[in-house]
């Protein structure tokens, strides 16, 4: 990472906190800049301490996140952004690259690695698993559905401007702007990158949002307004026993009521990707993400499953 040696007192609100965020820090309780350069120095002292990994072919640090890069890396026609669930690895989702190349079109693959979780494994923010699977003993108006839609956990703030890090560098390298840059993920990641994509003031490309759920919904419906039209696919398992399928349908309502163009492509599997028809579904919206392509129309659900 370029901070880990840098003087704390030459970086920027946002270079100290992404910094804080890669070492798996919190900034709660940071309230001066003065606060933040401790917390960052902290920071730095914990990742000089973990031990060098090797590196493996394709591999970068983009963001202070450690990614497997494939594909095209220099002017290229679109970037790809996938990132995986909780607890998984960057190379879960890396199989996908082959499938959603685009011919005759240069497209960058980024999968960047979650940090490590003393509990989960890996996470990108901290998820109270047990809260969100009572998402599918209650109905949307249940108690214990609120909260777990609309409380911001632990960690999602610093995961925010780290994962701006992260676009600013995959936008760099491949020489694009975000409306070049597909953001996606696969369950925590589904979630994660549609809460970045909302943060900005322009809409991504497209977002990829497989097994999801909705999270801090008052903030996504504050933020819709300046998102109008914004592409986004929603693919779910009619059977998933995690996140269920009813809770990705009620983030689906919210986006259309805010006016983003939604697709949905459902399946009868469980916690997974979906069979072929799925995949070509998502390699078919990764096609259609570069600029100029025709696109659902702004406030609708269209697609099968929809």
């Amino acid at each position: 990472m370029e901070h880990l040696t840098a003087d704390v007192s030459t970086l920027s609100i946002k270079q100290l906190k992404a910094l804080i965020g890669a070492a798996g820090l919190s900034t709660a309780g940071c309230v001066e800049k003065s606060d933040l350069r401790a917390k960052a120095t902290e920071a730095q002292q914990r990742l000089a301490s973990v031990p060098s990994k090797p590196q493996t072919p394709g591999a970068q640090t983009l963001g202070g996140y450690e990614c497997l890069v494939k594909g095209d890396a220099n002017n290229v026609d679109l970037a790809v952004i996938l990132l995986h669930g909780l607890g998984a690895s960057n190379s879960d989702l890396a199989s996908l690259a082959p499938m959603l190349r685009i011919p005759g079109k240069r497209v960058l693959f980024v999968f960047p690695q979650a940090p490590e979780h003393p509990l989960m494994q890996t996470a990108w923010w901290q998820l109270d698993v047990m809260k969100f699977m009572t998402l599918s003993q209650q109905g949307p108006g249940g108690a214990g559905v609120a909260a777990a839609i609309r409380d911001e956990p632990v960690g999602l703030k610093e995961c925010r401007t780290q994962m701006q890090s992260l676009i600013d560098d995959v936008c760099r390298m491949g020489g694009v702007g975000l409306d070049r840059v597909v953001l996606g993920g696969f369950s925590q990641g589904a979630i994660t990158a549609l809460d970045v994509a909302l943060q900005g003031d322009r809409n991504p490309a497209g977002v990829l949002f497989m097994s999801g759920a909705p999270l801090v919904v008052d903030q996504w419906a504050q933020r819709l307004p300046a998102h109008r039209g914004m592409r986004v696919l929603m693919t779910h398992g009619a059977s998933d026993p995690v996140l269920p399928a009813v809770a990705s349908g009620w983030a689906r309502d919210l986006l259309v009521q805010g006016g983003a163009a939604v697709v949905s492509k459902n399946h009868h599997g469980g916690h997974d990707l979906g069979g072929p028809d799925v995949l070509q579904a998502i390699a078919d919206f990764v096609r259609s993400s570069i600029p100029g392509a025709a696109a659902c129309a702004p406030g609708t659900s269209c697609g099968p499953g929809g």
